[in-house]
């Protein structure tokens, strides 16, 4: 049922489409008894034809349209017209979680934030299974944040009571799946499925462990397992209970011992370009990141800091050591191309939205020459926002294979001054594996030079990877991840990640040998 600007649907008097899903269509509509502004959802054929469902449907109305919670959008009404069932909300202009994360953070979304949105959704679901009510269906796509630059944002949890279509998994509890009896530990389970999506850009599969994507969140490991255990009664009592034992740990690497005058500095070769005469310091490692959407704060560092220094010369000597260094640091500027945080216009049901399947879709080949753009000015510093000039932009000869079980690809990048040669010296192989849907290549240790916060220069241990994630419009989208793992500039445990995009312009050069993969 599509219904047009102009028509009418159980007296509601439809302005436009917001969107579609795969449990109904979701329409701007206005109720002429009061003229404001309402969100009309039309669930589904299927959905409404469900004797099940239709029986639980009108059981929980009086619950759904009676729950107040500052978290939670309200419910107007709820019915049935036409032999379609309906849900009429307040309407909120904001964006989901999914959609936000993917503008903002490509590939995956800081902690801090995603604890932010885990902490508000909890109280919500709490709230409303003290009310004798399920969601059944929680996903990014169900959390909406509104308010982005605005002043204070709200995080709200939607879509009560809609569940999931027939076959799709999602992010659903695996009693939810089989059909047996549910509580409010099914939600608490979709709700940490939901935190480690946005936190690795994956579904969990059996056993999967948040620190097999992202290392420096493995102490978070043993809370996920628990709240993602295949046994109810194995999870956390409540979904406040997960969400304050995951804020809880994601706060035990902050460091706070370091005094007001630490100004702690890491010079990358990846990051820290000969052209430039200064580059800014990461912000303080002890400060939480901004909710999402928040403007970040002002950081006022007391007495007069020494200017920092770019070293250029220890930069060079280590150029070589790190395959991935040597390809972004050679890259020419990029102050024009495609916009990393900008997502094509697509379907309510994105990439990051609930997949209808928890399949994996086959490796995208990797063949040919490819553009990859650095995006340094989108770059975080521990998941707070840390801009840094000027953007890079490399090319790169990949072949790739499949076996069985396994895909790998290798790259071998190109002269800049001319794309039909390779880059040599410093032109050394790239290895990428496929797996989880994504590029990932290989991890590079790399000794790196620093600059500490008494300015003396010193080199640490860091290791970088970058992962890519097919886009829609063919381009592939994801990020370098740099992680520090010595301390002699204070920097212990430091993330780097700057967004990347890669895109196919044409075939293998005829004159590049690029080395099988294996």
């Amino acid at each position: 049922m599509a219904l047009v600007s102009g028509a009418t649907f159980a007296g509601y008097v439809v302005a436009r489409r917001l969107g579609t899903g795969p449990t109904g269509v979701v329409y701007l509509v206005q109720d002429p008894r009061s003229s404001r502004w309402q969100a009309l959802k039309v669930l589904s054929a299927a959905m409404s034809k469900d004797g099940e469902f239709r029986r639980r449907f009108r059981a929980e109305t009086p619950f759904a349209t009676s729950l107040y919670h500052p978290n939670i959008v309200g419910v107007r009404e709820r019915g049935e017209f036409e032999s379609r069932l309906y849900s009429v909300t307040e309407y909120v202009e904001g964006s989901d979680a999914a959609r936000l994360a993917a503008d903002r953070f490509p590939a995956v979304a800081p902690v801090g934030e995603v604890a932010d949105l885990v902490t508000a959704v909890a109280g919500a679901l709490d709230h409303a299974h003290d009310h004798g009510l399920l969601h059944r269906g929680v996903k990014p796509a169900n959390i909406l944040v509104t308010g982005r630059g605005e002043g204070e944002q709200r995080i709200l949890l939607t879509d009560f009571g809609a569940g999931r279509p027939p076959g799709a998994a999602g992010y659903a509890a695996p009693e939810q799946l089989t059909g047996a009896p549910i509580d409010g530990r099914a939600d608490q389970y979709a709700l940490a499925a939901t935190a480690f999506y946005l936190l690795s850009g994956a579904l969990p599969d059996p056993g999967a462990r948040l620190g097999d994507w992202r290392p420096e969140l493995a102490r978070l490991d043993g809370v996920f397992s628990r709240a993602l255990a295949e046994d109810p009664a194995q999870r956390f009592g409540s979904c406040r209970e997960f969400a304050e034992a995951a804020s809880q740990l994601a706060g035990i690497a902050v460091n706070t011992d370091r005094g007001p005058q630490a100004a702690p500095v890491v010079d990358y070769p990846a990051y820290a370009w000969p052209e430039s005469h200064g580059v800014s310091a990461p912000p303080p490692m002890g400060a939480r990141p901004p909710p999402m959407g928040a403007r970040p704060p002002v950081v006022v560092t007391p007495g007069r800091r020494r200017p920092r220094r770019v070293v250029v010369g220890a930069a060079a000597t280590v150029l070589a050591a790190g395959l991935l260094a040597v390809g972004f640091v050679v890259g020419r500027y990029a102050e024009t191309g495609t916009d990393i945080g900008a997502v094509p216009a697509r379907p309510a049901a994105s990439p990051r939205a609930t997949p209808a399947t928890p399949a994996l879709a086959p490796p995208t080949p990797l063949d040919g020459t490819y553009r990859l753009e650095v995006r340094r000015t989108k770059q975080t510093f521990n998941d707070r926002p840390h801009p840094q000039r000027p953007d890079a932009m490399t090319w790169w000869a990949f072949r790739s294979s499949c076996a069985p079980g396994r895909c790998t690809a290798v790259g071998a990048l190109l002269d800049e001054a001319d794309l039909t040669r390779a880059k040599s010296p410093g032109g050394g192989p790239i290895v990428l594996d496929y797996r989880d849907g994504r590029w990932v290549s290989r991890t590079e240790a790399t000794m790196f030079p620093c600059v500490g916060p008494d300015g003396a220069v010193a080199t640490q241990a860091t290791t970088q990877a970058l992962s890519l994630r097919l886009r829609d419009d063919g381009a592939l989208l994801g990020e370098l991840t740099v992680t520090v793992h010595s301390n002699e500039c204070q920097q212990l445990g430091a993330v780097l990640r700057t967004p990347v995009l890669a895109a196919r312009t044409g075939e293998v050069p005829a004159g590049v040998t690029v080395p099988l993969p294996r």
